[in-house]
């Protein structure tokens, strides 16, 4: 702290009163008592002709953050600094009906507002940079249940109304404050992680980057909820590419999520997976290409973890669509359906799904409260493959009970249903043998003297394409591509296939289609955002933790095509 701050610090300290009679270390204690002081001129406000706040929240991030990125063992990039936030909810009209969850024709703002604070913890300067949001978020808020109630007006009244904002009972937490990182064990393991991606011909690209973030999430409300709540997150990948002689791009990928450096895998453990992704590439930048595959397909390891978590979610979220401005050129009120439909069936019979953050410590997935406050609920989604119950924030839907500890958002969004630690088990399992055999027999019937094994999947943060379908285009991927394919062989030989393919036409009905699966998979942590457009930019180091753990699979048929090789290189590269 600088000598005025510090000056300035102590003078508020012996002219104020805490807000809390706990015992908070100088940044938190600046914080609450900037907060509740603003809090209670929030409550205030009005605008003419509009309503007042009946909620505010105030949310602060408090920790630090280290990110390193290395070429070929060589650093390229590198940054460690503390960070210091507050994001601003404040929602007018009251539970019943307030302004969120409302998309108008004319972009309307929300009540929300996120400002960087100060590294200094004086409460003046702190107090003038949640003044500045609250009075932004405000204003949105008034300007959205403005268009809001506008939109409504003539439409028929819902047949069960659900309310705006599901109200609960304050919580107040212990004070905990997240471990510090090192940012030096980041750079050596980035550094090592780039160098043994070598003696590949046609090598582009060996890269590795990581961000290891550790800090407190402060929750403040005009209900009376205190909460803090620890966060933070770990994440290594590692990528190649690789160019061959005839223009054929390829590309590998592997990557690690924790809570904590320290829940990350050895060094040696991570530099062997490296190794192995060389050798992959290595093979595939000599093997015979796949153009066109229909049959049955194995998903193993890390590719059956990306299948469910990219299918999976949508299904399990039960967070409703936005309301919209009505269409003026249709008769027809086409208000959104959500996604998460309670009784439709996912996967076969037997099945189930379970969502416990609270109960999985030591996997990217644990958690002791969400963004909201709430602690999360054990969760049966799905039993005997039918959907069952779905995951909630505090935004209400009809037929549920309530938040079930699941609302988590990214920056200015809202907070929504997402998953955290989720376990899928089948009714019954097979050993690995038996789960090739019995694709292999599923290929015979195709008439197919192999069949596809998938073992890693592009996850949506590393994804190089998002697609977008218009009336008359065919259908889409459905999941992000393939990286590491072989063809297996009756006789039990495996070849390596070029990761030139992508999936076609692939949805959650697919999930019916599973024809065998293995025992429980490993856990398996993963960042990761809200369903939409969203999960899909993210970039290599964002995202919310989560965790998954399920079995090897195999699907009774897919479609996957060649997406072609690219161009050739017309220059050499440097040194040849």
């Amino acid at each position: 702290m600088s000598p005025i701050g510090a000056l300035l610090y102590g003078l508020w300290q012996t002219t104020s009163v805490q807000a809390s009679n706990m015992a908070l270390p100088p940044p938190d204690g600046a914080m609450i008592a900037a907060a509740e002081q603003e809090l209670q001129r929030a409550l205030g406000m009005q605008l003419p002709d509009q309503p007042k706040p009946y909620y505010v929240a105030y949310e602060f991030l408090d920790g630090e953050y280290a990110t390193a990125r290395a070429r070929s063992g060589v650093l390229d990039a590198f940054n460690q600094d503390p960070y210091r936030s507050v994001r601003v909810e404040v929602r007018v009209g009251d539970y019943a009906l307030d302004n969120r969850r409302y998309e108008g024709d004319f972009g309307e703002r929300e009540g929300v507002s996120m400002r960087t604070l100060p590294h200094d913890p004086i409460p003046v300067a702190l107090r003038r940079e949640i003044w500045l949001a609250t009075d932004e978020a405000y204003k949105g808020a008034a300007e959205q249940f403005s268009g809001k109630a506008a939109a409504r007006e003539g439409r028929p009244v819902p047949a069960e109304p659900v309310g705006s904002f599901q109200p609960i009972d304050p919580v107040t937490t212990a004070v905990s404050r997240g471990a510090p990182i090192d940012g030096d064990a980041t750079v050596a393991r980035v550094r090592a992680l780039s160098a043994r991606i070598t003696n590949i011909a046609g090598l582009e690209n060996a890269e590795a980057i990581a961000r290891d973030w550790s800090g407190t999430r402060i929750v403040v409300t005009s209900e009376g909820t205190r909460a803090w709540i620890p966060t933070g997150f770990s994440v290594v990948r590692v990528e190649g590419i690789v160019r061959t002689e005839t223009g054929t791009r390829l590309r590998d990928c592997r990557w690690w999520v924790a809570r904590t450096a320290a829940e990350l895998p050895e060094l040696d453990e991570m530099v062997a997976e490296v190794e192995a992704m060389t050798a992959t590439l290595r093979a595939a930048s000599t093997a015979t290409e796949e153009r066109d595959y229909l049959g049955p397909v194995i998903f193993e390891g890390a590719a059956a973890v990306e299948l469910f978590r990219q299918l999976l979610p949508p299904e399990i979220s039960g967070t409703p669509p936005a309301e919209r401005a009505p269409d003026p050129y249709s008769e027809v009120d086409m208000a959104p359906l959500p996604t998460a439909r309670i009784g439709r069936r996912l996967l076969p019979e037997g099945w189930t799904v379970l969502d416990d953050p609270a109960q999985a410590e030591g996997t990217a997935g644990h958690y002791e409260r969400d963004f909201e406050g709430v602690e999360p609920q054990s969760v049966q989604l799905i039993e005997d493959g039918v959907l069952k119950k779905v995951l909630m924030s505090r935004i209400p839907r009809a037929r549920t009970d309530g938040s079930t500890g699941h609302g988590r958002g990214l920056g200015m969004d809202a907070r929504e249903a997402m998953p955290g630690a989720v376990q899928v088990r089948p009714s019954k399992a097979m050993s690995n043998q038996k789960l090739r055999k019995r694709a292999l027999g599923l290929a015979r019937q195709a008439d197919l003297p192999y069949v596809l094994v998938v073992r890693r999947i592009e996850p949506p943060a590393l994804a190089e394409d998002f697609e977008v379908a218009f009336t008359g285009d065919g259908p889409l991927a459905g999941l992000t591509r393939p990286l590491e394919v072989s063809r297996l062989y009756r006789d039990g030989r495996e070849e390596v296939v070029p990761p030139t393919l992508g999936f076609v036409g692939v949805d959650r009905r697919v999930l019916r289609d599973i024809a065998g699966a293995g025992g429980p998979g490993d856990w398996v942590g993963v960042l990761d955002a809200p369903n939409g457009p969203r999960r899909f930019s993210i970039g290599s180091v964002g995202g919310l933790p989560a965790a998954w753990s399920v079995p090897s699979v195999v699907i009774t048929e897919l479609e996957l095509r060649s997406l072609g090789g690219g161009q050739p290189r017309t220059l050499a590269p440097p040194g040849e």
